[in-house]
């Protein structure tokens, strides 16, 4: 290795090391979500969802209590639960009067829209046309598909969003050759937003199964699938730890696309920052350095 190249390895580690220090946390606005905020580290960026059976109002105060523990608080703001521009300029306001400077626009699970906004696209270009809104917005990707429409449909509302949104967040996925494919697939088609990888955090692995498949998650739910036979029952470790979906995404870091990792962590976050921690430490030590200049070779035959 020349000194160029050893340079380029050490810039890299260095831009993981940033990465694994501080990932964006996705929590639930549900009860235990206060208790389970205390685990973060100080001032982490937090992101909230928002589900038609709460509403935006649970998301917004939940947003709020985060901002004033001190978290960088992100909304998720569904445009089917935004019945009017009324509606909107007040949930805008609410976020700015707040200190939120970063929202993340979702078109929702609700089946009908409330009011005047079908999708994210329509939210977006509603807020592109107010004098002021926070600054920062994100939006939803999909390397993996999603149940309710087809790539073409995805790969069009996605463009559209591009030319409006400040980043994008993958839905989670367990296979990072899944994202990087889809990553290669955007950068080619000339899409250049930052992209944050969505990762699952540390969790019982049939509940994480639950909710893969609630959400439509295709072909990476096999490596939560695998050694289904009985002495595979007894092997499998009951909690899933995402190490190897971790190792091959964190190459990318940097010039590779991703700009960052979105945790997943239905609110077991305690487990998820131990992990993170750890894998952190071991780059800290120079293990990612020897990682990366000496990789290890591929094992051989099928996996396990």
């Amino acid at each position: 290795m020349n000194d160029m190249q050893r340079l380029a390895t050490i810039e890299a580690v260095g831009r993981i090391r940033e990465v694994l220090a501080a990932p964006r946390y996705e929590l639930l606005p549900l009860k235990g979500m206060q208790a389970a905020a205390r685990h973060l580290p100080a001032g982490a960026v937090v992101t909230v969802t928002c589900s038609p059976r709460h509403g935006l109002e649970r998301t917004l105060a939940a947003a709020e209590w985060l901002v004033g523990a001190g978290f960088q608080a992100v909304p998720h703001i569904a445009a089917r639960l935004v019945r009017d521009p009324a509606h909107l300029r007040r949930v805008v306001a609410r976020m700015l009067a707040a200190g939120i400077d970063d929202c993340f626009v979702v078109g929702g699970d609700a089946e009908r829209p409330a009011g005047d906004y079908a999708g994210g696209v329509e939210l977006l270009e509603a807020m592109a046309a107010m004098s002021s809104r926070p600054s920062r917005l994100g939006v939803p990707a999909y390397p993996e598909g999603h149940h309710r429409f087809d790539d073409a449909t995805l790969q069009r509302v996605l463009d559209a969003k591009a030319a409006l949104a400040d980043y994008a967040v993958t839905q989670m996925c367990f296979e990072a050759s899944t994202v990087l494919a889809w990553l290669e697939r955007q950068r080619r088609s000339g899409m250049s937003l930052p992209v944050y990888a969505g990762i699952p955090g540390v969790l019982e692995r049939t509940r994480l199964l639950s909710v893969a498949m609630r959400l439509g998650l295709g072909t990476s739910t096999r490596v939560l699938r695998r050694r289904t036979g009985l002495v595979g029952r007894l092997l499998q470790p009951a909690v899933y730890r995402p190490d190897d979906l971790l190792q091959g995404l964190l190459p990318a870091v940097g010039d590779g696309g991703i700009a960052g990792l979105h945790v997943y962590s239905f609110n077991q976050v305690g487990a998820t920052r131990a992990w993170l921690d750890a894998h952190h430490a071991a780059h800290s030590r120079g293990l990612g350095l020897e990682a990366l200049a000496t990789p290890e070779p591929a094992p051989a035959g099928p996996p396990g």
